[in-house]
């Protein structure tokens, strides 16, 4: 029985309930505090609070809450975090066919977190789980050799080698892809999906480039060499859309980003940021900003959350730069690091993309992964290597609906 979304449904006079954790199987006011008790009593540490995880590792309790009015009656059951971290999040459970309060199933979500281990308790009885995934089905008995419902639930968390929000890349294959490329806690490794194929008429693999997400909308932006915008998941199928050239005589358009309804572009070898909005129906390009520097050949754009770009190039007057533009005050641009020809120390000439806070780097041509220090374009030592991706957009949750 599926019990996500149970809280208050009986209608109980909420000012009249009683609260009890950790009710343990076949009685809703008898768990873990009397068990432990007992269990001291008899001279042995309970095994549930023996659990410990190793340094370095995050650590998370949820005790099983039933609730009752006056009248010992329940009206409400559900996990609650204990340790008051917010670092997992308990999705769904089920319980025994029949009850209403007897946990014996558990999913979870830990966005940039995978537990390494999960034990449960009830029942007297401990189960610990090496490298759960993100699921756990009792593994526990009571005094009469059957399955216990769980009373609490204890996690070691470590941070996922890499986002568990997707990014989304421009594969180099003929035909180009748009791939989602994210860390699996379930398989434990990196999973690169194809999301669909992408029109590439041109013999240059780089192309189509451009790639950028709009998370509001669930479509990718990108661009044919010749600068021609496109997009895909408008209708919400995978299909593509086509709206012409936007950039000036047709430059190619070599990195992009989305943000706050606008896709954001440096025409190839320019000095001018462009903007274009197909909320109308249309689009056509338009300058948004002149840049203090000239001849920009990309690299690829990025911005957070309030508004700043960052921009890796590959060639400029300068050589290898890494900058940044305020999209809400365009006058204010930084030039972040000059960097040495051919530097791997920098994020110049590498695709960018975020998540949540985080900066991050791919390199097309050997397919290695970094984080970046937007103060001074420094990067990490290296995180992940995956597949090439000629392009990136910053990480997203898309949706669609699979074609029959």
């Amino acid at each position: 029985m599926n019990k996500k979304g149970f809280k208050g449904e009986w209608g109980v006079d909420r000012r009249t309930v009683l609260k009890s954790a950790g009710a343990a199987s076949g009685a809703a006011l008898v768990g873990v505090s009397f068990s432990g008790v007992a269990a001291a009593q008899r001279g042995r540490k309970p095994c549930h609070k023996a659990f410990d995880c190793t340094e370095g590792d995050a650590y998370v309790k949820f005790e099983f809450v039933t609730e009752t009015d006056e009248d010992g009656n329940v009206v409400d059951c559900y996990f609650e975090e204990e340790t008051d971290t917010g670092l997992i999040e308990i999705t769904d459970w089920d319980s025994k066919d029949g009850e209403d309060c007897e946990p014996v199933s558990v999913e979870w979500e830990a966005d940039g977190y995978v537990a390494t281990t999960v034990m449960a308790f009830g029942g007297n009885d401990c189960d610990t789980v090496d490298d759960p995934g993100t699921a756990y089905t009792s593994g526990l008995e009571n005094n009469g050799g059957n399955t216990a419902a769980i009373s609490n639930l204890q996690f070691c968390l470590e941070e996922t080698p890499f986002p568990q929000c997707p990014f989304y890349g421009t594969s180099r294959e003929d035909p180009t892809s748009i791939v989602s490329i994210s860390y699996d806690p379930d398989a434990g490794e990196i999973t690169e999906t194809i999301i669909g194929d992408i029109p590439d008429d041109f013999s240059n693999s780089n192309y189509p480039n451009g790639l950028a997400f709009d998370d509001d909308n669930d479509v990718w932006y990108f661009a044919e060499e010749n600068g021609v915008l496109k997009t895909m998941n408008e209708d919400g199928a995978l299909g593509i859309e086509t709206y012409g050239v936007v950039s000036p005589n047709g430059e190619p358009i070599a990195g992009a980003a989305f943000h706050d309804g606008l896709y954001y572009y440096i025409p190839n070898g320019s000095d001018e940021l462009w903007t274009a909005d197909i909320s109308g129906g249309s689009a056509s390009g338009a300058k948004f900003a002149d840049l203090d520097w000239s001849n920009v050949g990309l690299g690829d754009l990025a911005i957070d959350e309030d508004g700043m770009l960052y921009v890796s190039t590959t060639n400029s007057n300068l050589g290898p730069i890494f900058f940044s533009v305020d999209l809400n005050d365009t006058s204010d641009q930084q030039l972040i690091v000059q960097a040495p020809a051919n530097s791997t120390e920098f994020a110049t000439g590498k695709q960018l993309a975020f998540e949540n806070e985080t900066l991050w780097a791919h390199e097309a041509g050997g397919g290695e992964w970094y984080t970046v220090d937007p103060t001074d374009g420094s990067l990490s030592d290296l995180v992940a290597t995956t597949n090439e991706y000629t392009d990136l957009a910053s990480c997203g949750e898309a949706e669609w609906e699979v074609q029959e």
